[in-house]
């Protein structure tokens, strides 16, 4: 079998002739030019558009990565890599001059971020170079004090996966880092996985910080106790999520114990209809129960008890509002929980936020010094 090496506007490929299988390639970022007749057993090129060059600065968490793909064979898919992992789901493409274009936005990390794109047809794959954006993330606007915040958002459930949990927590990490958040997002966790984060969180956290968690997702009530369910958690009974998922009592004893002095903020997206029809209670019962939170901490449920949040479009009716109004100047936590529930009246829905618990003082999520 006679092995072919082809050079072809900076694509170098390897191939073996009459051989059968996809051969995975290394692609730059140049567009194929060919002349006279097009030889049909190439991989795609990919031609970078934006970003469009090497290195990039910016100031916003959401980018549009796009890219103009050339294939002679029709192309089988295409992805979009941020710092090494798939980037969302496959999108249909464009039809350019130059190809087919590849678009997609993504969420910046804070820091550098590593980009790359896929593209695969019936002969091979080929990977464009590599892209750095650099994310400035707003620092610290509230002078003496820091403040960390913790996305955990669950949507891939082997059995009732939900549609909106990680979309809700892509949209609040924005807003929070707006308010000058440190900020960990993550997707889709195991139990482990979700031990070893908030083990992290805990430790980020300080004597006087503003400490946020926000949890979007299901949410289980066993034995008078709220638990996060992770992605890998299918309790038989009860009893059982004791040990397959993650108590909230336990999230929110130790940011106190971490985080004594300040202020401990839970955002609880998680009313949503109990998956588990065999237990005692039914689909659509109360998800979660009240828990006496110590002072310096407030829990804002998505509703209150005995009722079930709704999935939402794009987002869940709660962080929907929330998105829409945390930004506003100079609210109160308070004021910002009420304008939530006005908001969704306005809107036709009787899902009213729940509160528990007491912070010392005011917390302003979004202070602005007037002139």
């Amino acid at each position: 079998m006679k092995k072919i090496l082809l050079l072809l506007g900076g694509l170098t490929v390897h191939f073996l002739a009459g051989a059968q299988s996809p051969t995975v390639i290394s692609a730059k970022s140049q567009p194929l030019k060919l002349k006279g007749e097009a030889p049909k057993n190439l991989p795609p090129v990919i031609t970078w558009q934006s970003p469009g060059t090497d290195y990039l600065q910016v100031k916003q968490a959401a980018f549009t990565v796009s890219a103009c793909v050339q294939s002679f064979e029709a192309l089988k898919e295409h992805q979009v890599l941020l710092n090494g992992k798939a980037f969302g789901q496959q999108r249909g493409m464009k039809r350019l001059v130059c190809g087919e274009q590849v678009s997609q936005e993504v969420l910046l990390q804070a820091g550098d971020n590593v980009l790359q794109i896929t593209a695969t047809n019936s002969v091979g794959t080929s990977t464009s170079t590599v892209r750095h954006i650099v994310y400035e993330a707003k620092k610290d606007t509230v002078i003496g004090q820091k403040r960390v915040a913790l996305i955990v958002a669950n949507s891939n459930y082997e059995k009732h996966p939900l549609k909106n949990p990680v979309n809700d927590g892509r949209s609040v990490r924005e807003q929070f880092e707006k308010l000058g958040f440190t900020v960990t997002l993550l997707e889709n966790l195991k139990l482990r996985e979700t031990d070893q984060a908030l083990e992290k969180f805990y430790s980020e956290l300080d004597s006087n910080n503003v400490g946020l968690f926000y949890y979007a997702g299901h949410g289980i009530m066993a034995d008078n106790q709220n638990f996060i369910q992770p992605t890998d958690a299918d309790p038989s009974t009860e009893v059982d999520a004791r040990y397959v998922c993650y108590s909230l009592e336990r999230v929110v004893a130790r940011m106190k114990t971490a985080n004594p002095n300040g202020s401990n903020l839970v955002f609880w997206d998680a009313c949503r209809n109990n998956p588990y029809r065999s237990w005692t209670r039914g689909a659509g019962q109360p998800v979660y129960t009240t828990i006496n939170p110590p002072v310096g901490t407030l829990i804002v449920y998505a509703t209150e008890p005995g009722k079930t949040a709704s999935d939402g479009n794009e987002n869940g009716l709660f962080t929907s509002e929330l998105v829409n109004n945390i930004k506003e100047p100079n609210l109160d936590i308070f004021e910002l929980i009420d304008r939530i529930d006005r908001g969704l009246e306005k809107r036709g829905f009787q899902q009213p936020p729940y509160i528990e618990g007491r912070l010392r003082g005011k917390l302003i999520l979004n202070p602005v010094i007037k002139p």
